[in-house]
């Protein structure tokens, strides 16, 4: 799209939101926007597994779709209901210049990998209903368990969330020197492709892995999947769902996709004092927060302002990335009726109201892009460091939003423009390549995801790693247990390539509970 066109775009958009009277935004939205979309495309599970499939999609449809996921994701929680269930004679978060936390939403109310992959002698789990009431609740971070260098897990919800990385990025500290919280929660139909296979045990994980290695070097073949309870295609690994598998069939409508990760980050709301924070410009909760030695933190107000979703479907797999417009600079609104803070929440801010920029994305104690000054992970135990021996991270954004995302941003925005949800923006995404792909963006990566984006980042959940890296880029090195060298990118090897690491927090069943794991409550 050329420069003239954009803008013409644009226009249409400001002017048709103009012209209209305020209207809740899930009118404007398509149809049963509570509901996840199916695929890029398809709002809707189809009934008849030989169905015509969807058009071939734009890259604008990719990015419709993952604010189409964001808002359903971001939907207020049914209470009462089962987790994942969203109440659609609710509203979408409305704008409200006040500190009260908002209704519940489903996201915050899918388990998380620490509730999931408990010891396998701790099985069956329940989906059921969330374990907490009202609009406070405990955080769900993640926890990084296994046989690292340091003889102990990390710490969990305060680190960098790289599941699973050998030795992971430390935290961000904002520019109230409070650190950022990150969170990880995972859908219903990734439970039950848990269940349904016994992936809760990494003795089960290692053992099909091994005979679908067996199988695909003796046939030059992917095995076949399973394709009803007891099929003997089990005993082989199974591809993580895009939602088209016969367990998904059971599950209630707005639980019919394939898989979904979320990774969410937090800052804490300054709500007096100088520099104080806008919090009606957030989505808001109270959350408590594990310490170190396992009890939990005084009740918190924090402000959403990272948000990832990784999506399986039958498209493929589509990461995507949100973050609040304050994160970096003071973002522009359409029809913002709140004032803007007097800062961004991890930028400084540079000369003339312009934010500050550095080469490698963060500056830490007036150092950036220079070996050890990313911050150390803190380990389980440790004590954090008092608030006023925190240095501060200053973080600018290396690679700009493209212009065609923040087309679609605008449209977004202004039809949430009464709901808080108007204050996010889509970073970008990640998917196959389309038959055009934005040659300026990058020639993508090998592997069974390509990538129309080279350098896609979080600049609160990725900061210290803005320069050739991205979703796809971390996500290719993903697989269960029981693979012990990266498989060749074929096809027979192509459901190996599980792009998610939640599977690596099983334990094995064949041992018992170890001393490291994740405590309660909270972890």
């Amino acid at each position: 799209m050329n420069r003239a066109a954009q803008f013409g775009w644009l226009v249409l958009v400001l002017g048709v939101a103009a012209a209209s009277p305020p209207v809740a935004a899930e009118s404007l939205l398509l149809d049963r926007p509570w509901i996840m979309p199916f695929d890029v495309n398809q709002r809707f599970r189809p009934a008849d597994p030989g169905h015509t499939p969807p058009d071939e999609p734009t890259q604008q449809d990719i990015y419709e779709f993952a604010w189409q996921s964001f808002i359903a994701l971001n939907w207020p929680y049914r209470e009462g209901g089962l987790r994942g269930e969203p109440d659609p004679r609710a509203r979408l978060a409305p704008i409200s210049n006040t500190p009260d936390p908002e209704r519940v939403v489903v996201w915050e109310t899918y388990m998380s990998p620490e509730t999931v992959f408990v010891h396998p002698q701790q099985w069956p789990v329940v989906w059921g209903q969330p374990d907490f009431t009202g609009l406070q609740r405990v955080s769900t971070p993640p926890c990084y368990v296994g046989d690292y260098a340091y003889g102990k897990p990390f710490a969990p919800g305060i680190n960098q969330p790289y599941t699973n990385a050998n030795v992971p990025t430390g935290p961000v500290v904002d520019q109230n020197q409070r650190y950022l919280r990150v969170e990880v929660t995972q859908s219903q139909p990734y439970f039950t492709y848990i269940k349904q296979f016994g992936y809760y045990d990494a003795d089960i994980q290692t053992r099909a892995v091994g005979k679908y290695i067996k199988y695909a070097n003796a046939r030059n073949a992917a095995p076949p999947q399973a394709m009803h309870p007891g099929d003997r295609a089990s005993r082989f690994f199974q591809p993580v769902p895009d939602g088209t598998e016969f367990f998904i069939d059971p599950l209630p409508p707005w639980a019919q996709q394939g898989m979904t990760e979320v990774k969410a980050a937090w800052k804490v709301l300054k709500t007096e004092g100088e520099d104080a924070d806008v919090p009606g410009r957030y989505f808001r909760r109270v959350l408590q927060f594990p310490l170190p030695d396992g009890s939990l933190s005084e009740p918190t107000l924090m402000g959403l302002v990272g948000f990832h979703i990784h999506r399986v479907t039958p498209f493929g797999h589509l990461p995507s990335t949100f973050e609040h417009i304050d994160n970096v600079k003071i973002g522009r609104k359409l029809f913002d009726p709140l004032p803007k803070p007097a800062r961004p929440a991890l930028n400084p801010g540079g000369e003339n109201g312009r934010p500050a920029r550095y080469p490698n994305g963060y500056e830490v104690n007036g150092e950036g892009g220079v070996a050890n000054v990313i911050p150390a992970a803190y380990k389980a135990g440790e004590d954090l460091l008092p608030r006023d021996e925190r240095e501060m991270v200053n973080v600018s954004r290396v690679t700009p939003i493209p212009p065609d995302v923040q087309l679609v941003n605008y449209k977004y925005q202004a039809l949430l423009r009464d709901s808080v949800w108007s204050y996010y923006q889509l970073i970008g995404t990640q998917n196959k390549n389309l038959r055009e792909p934005n040659p300026r963006l990058g020639p993508g990566i090998p592997g069974p995801q390509h990538s129309n984006v080279q350098n896609l980042v979080n600049t609160t959940l990725e900061t210290y790693t803005q320069k050739g890296f991205s979703c796809a880029r971390c996500h290719l090195n993903a697989f269960p247990h029981g693979v012990d060298s990266f498989p060749p990118y074929e096809s027979r090897f192509e459901h190996l390539h599980v792009m998610s690491f939640l599977l690596l927090n099983a334990k094995p069943g064949s041992q018992p509970p170890g001393e490291f794991e994740c405590l309660k409550p909270g972890y």
